[in-house]
């Protein structure tokens, strides 16, 4: 009986452990990208090669790679629901050029949810853990965007107040170059 039991328990997590390990914590995402506001996932950097982005992302499990090579732009996303509430976690990186080596100029993360509620929360998190990490003030502010500067890094955390054409509320955290590009 004993036997049986422990082979039930572990086909469970054979097959149970993959789903669990799928989903995500968006909360949790908020607080890793805002812990070092520079970096995504102390992985993503400015000046990082498209591919090192190809190979860190497009074997995720969890995550659906979008990878592009007539594009400058590629992007990676997850999504989860919890409590009924959908949230979809990205982030899209702009490269300089189309090639492998070409280095990666600014990128974004996103949340994007039809839930106006948890947009706002995602937002209020995740701009008040970047005030936490950063040594500085803002150096703009409003009602639903916040600039703070770093050296050459720009790091901008804006919600859209209106749902796009896919009926979702975006919260982003932007982080670009700003000797090579501007707002």
């Amino acid at each position: 009986m004993k036997r049986i039991f422990c082979a039930l328990a572990f086909a469970c997590c054979l097959v149970l452990g993959p789903i669990t390990a799928s989903a995500f914590d968006y909360d949790q995402s908020v607080d890793e990208i805002s812990l070092s506001p520079t970096t995504a996932y102390d992985t993503v950097y400015l000046g990082m090669s498209r591919a090192d982005f190809d190979a860190n992302f497009s074997a995720l499990p969890g995550w659906t790679f979008y990878g592009n090579t007539t594009s400058k732009l590629e992007r990676v996303e997850r999504s989860v629901t919890r409590d009924g509430v959908t949230v979809q976690e990205g982030l899209v990186i702009l490269t300089d050029d189309t090639a492998a080596d070409s280095k990666v100029l600014a990128f974004d993360n996103y949340f994007r949810t039809a839930d106006k509620k948890t947009a706002r929360d995602i937002y209020r998190r995740l701009r008040a853990s970047i005030y936490a990490a950063m040594d500085d003030f803002p150096v703009r502010q409003s009602g639903r965007m916040t600039t703070w500067v770093r050296g050459d890094v720009t790091i901008v955390v804006f919600a859209k107040a209106e749902k796009d054409k896919d009926g979702m509320y975006a919260v982003v955290i932007r982080r670009y170059n700003n000797h090579v590009l501007k707002e």
